[in-house]
């Protein structure tokens, strides 16, 4: 008797760990970190709340880029996960609601410079291109080609040392001062079809257009 009422005890502290839950997932897929670099999701409980990276997996669930998610999902307690993993077990109930959203622009495009520390006229396009597999960025500085690394965490953005063409031209002032700005770049936002750099400072350096 003492152990069927154990058993059924555990069965309902078992039960009670166990929820049901509505949840939102983004459009697009982030970089982020886990026990080795990889994608994420971004996930919110409320229509209104902020996005959070969901390093998980949830069974059941076919995820496409370009729609925006609310489901309904159970979440389970695992007893004893293996190290370095969730405790946690999704798994799909439902598909409440499937909404294509308008495509993303992302840095991993190809972009021409507008404007740099106030100045909007140049005698020939400054161009800036990142290769989001590579981690890469090149470009056209005014004389020469310049490519290099970047590394970019949600809104942060910098870049590393950059390799240059050796051309020599006349006037190399607005090539200096495109990869300086370059270096100087700490934060960046993508508003329609213009990608602007920010400084530490939260002040605009360089604007650019996508090119298409």
């Amino acid at each position: 008797m003492k152990s069927l009422l154990f058993i059924l005890i555990l069965s309902l502290t078992a039960k009670s760990c166990d929820e049901t839950k509505h949840i939102y997932v983004a459009d697009h897929l982030v970089d982020c970190e886990g026990v080795a670099p990889q994608k994420c999701m971004l996930v919110k409980n409320k229509i209104v709340g902020d996005w959070t990276y969901f390093y998980d997996n949830i069974k059941g669930f076919e995820y496409e880029e370009g729609y925006e998610y609310l489901l309904n999902v159970k979440i389970e307690t695992i007893k004893n996960p293996p190290a370095d993993a969730s405790a946690l077990k999704y798994t799909l109930v439902e598909v409440l609601e499937k909404n294509k959203t308008k495509k993303q622009i992302t840095l991993n495009n190809n972009w021409k410079v507008i404007t740099m520390n106030g100045i909007d006229r140049f005698e020939k396009n400054l161009t800036i291109k990142f290769d989001y597999k590579e981690k890469k960025v090149s470009g056209f500085a005014g004389c020469n080609n310049f490519f290099g690394k970047y590394n970019f965490n949600k809104q942060n953005l910098s870049f590393g040392e950059m390799g240059m063409t050796r051309k020599m031209c006349q006037d190399m002032t607005v090539e200096n001062t495109l990869i300086n700005n370059l270096r100087n770049v700490s934060t960046y936002k993508i508003d329609n079809s213009k990608l602007v750099f920010y400084d530490k400072n939260n002040q605009v350096i360089i604007t650019s257009k996508l090119i298409k």
